[in-house]
């Protein structure tokens, strides 16, 4: 071995131990004399799609909940006379008021002082923490605006405290509605998704001719079937662009936007007489929400928001993170759903 003093920019000492390492355990030179390297990236275990946060429009709001006035057109619009006659049409449309009642989101995260000290010289432990967290939170959200539903019929454990989410507020709160549900078989069989079927949902939402302002959210399962019934130009090549940046798919100018809260496992129309309106979380179906983006938003009392809190103990540090909003369906025909597909 030379004795140039430079090698490896080590003293005489250190050349040695490292000569007697070698030759007495070749193998195991590099787990006794080199530190393990971590690659300074967490890897979070999740596949997670916030489509459905991502494109609604989020205002601010006041007050216990976001009220709405609704006006049920009259029947009659007026009457064709001669122009020396009046009219004894006087007809007024019938208003009423609904409500949307701020609900509150809260989670809690705790790093201990222990962790910061010994992960110091790895990573700010406390402001990863923090951001693996809020994506934990984000997931709660995009589930509670999809599947909100104090009967926990969708899916979600049933509670009092939850807002009512998008496929709720579609399909009736506190009944069954069929006329913004289309089952994709026309039965209340699960099936393939058909493009008449997936037109006629598109049809029912107030307007639909301005695709500009739709969007279709499904999970994997449902966007893939669309995918399937289209030709393979429209697969590739019909993008948009959506918000924060991201490009999508289309179908006749809708983006097409994944949503990993839209479950596969629905069932349809147990036990009632409306078929195509969700019942259960059990089964093996799926559904497709159109949504005109001018009618459906989140109204927020307190956009998402870190709160670190006043230390209780040396032996750790403690945030809590919070939303209060609700899912806002303002028009009844602002939405629609495509029920009834076979998601495996």
């Amino acid at each position: 071995m030379s004795n140039n003093s430079s090698w490896f920019g080590s003293d005489s000492a250190t050349r040695q131990r490292f000569q007697r390492a070698t030759e007495l355990t070749v193998t195991g030179a590099g787990s006794e004399l080199l530190q393990s390297f971590i690659n300074r990236t967490v890897q979070q275990l999740t596949l997670r799609e916030f489509g459905l946060q991502a494109i609604l429009p989020r205002r601010a709001g006041s007050g216990q909940a976001e009220i709405i006035n609704r006006r049920t057109a009259g029947t009659t619009g007026g009457e064709w006379v001669a122009d020396t006659t009046s009219t004894n049409f006087d007809e007024v449309g019938a208003y009423t008021q609904v409500s949307f009642t701020y609900r509150s989101l809260l989670t809690r995260g705790k790093v201990t002082r222990k962790l910061q000290a010994t992960g110091r010289s790895y990573a700010d432990v406390l402001a990863l923490e923090m951001s693996a967290k809020a994506e934990d939170f984000a997931n709660s959200l995009e589930n509670g605006i999809v599947m909100g539903d104090t009967a926990g019929k969708c899916g979600l454990p049933a509670s009092a405290n939850i807002a009512n989410g998008f496929l709720t507020l579609i399909q009736g709160v506190s009944s069954f509605d069929m006329s913004q549900c289309v089952s994709a078989t026309g039965t209340s069989v699960n099936g393939t998704i058909t493009l008449s079927k997936l037109d006629a949902a598109i049809d029912l939402v107030k307007g639909s001719a301005q695709r500009g302002d739709l969007a279709i959210i499904g999970s994997f399962a449902g966007i893939r079937q669309i995918n399937s019934q289209l030709q393979s130009q429209q697969q590739f090549n019909n993008v948009v662009e959506v918000a924060a940046g991201f490009r999508v798919r289309t179908y006749d100018g809708i983006p097409l936007i994944v949503s990993t809260s839209m479950p596969n496992t629905f069932e349809f129309g147990l036990g009632v007489a409306n078929v195509n309106t969700i019942t259960g979380n059990s089964s093996n179906g799926t559904c497709l929400m159109i949504l005109n983006t001018r009618y459906c938003f989140l109204s927020e009392l307190t956009p998402t928001t870190v709160m670190p809190l006043a230390k209780s103990s040396s032996q750790y540090d403690e945030f809590d993170m919070y939303w209060d909003g609700a899912p806002v369906l303002s028009n009844t025909k602002g939405g629609s759903l495509l029920t009834n597909i076979k998601a495996d």
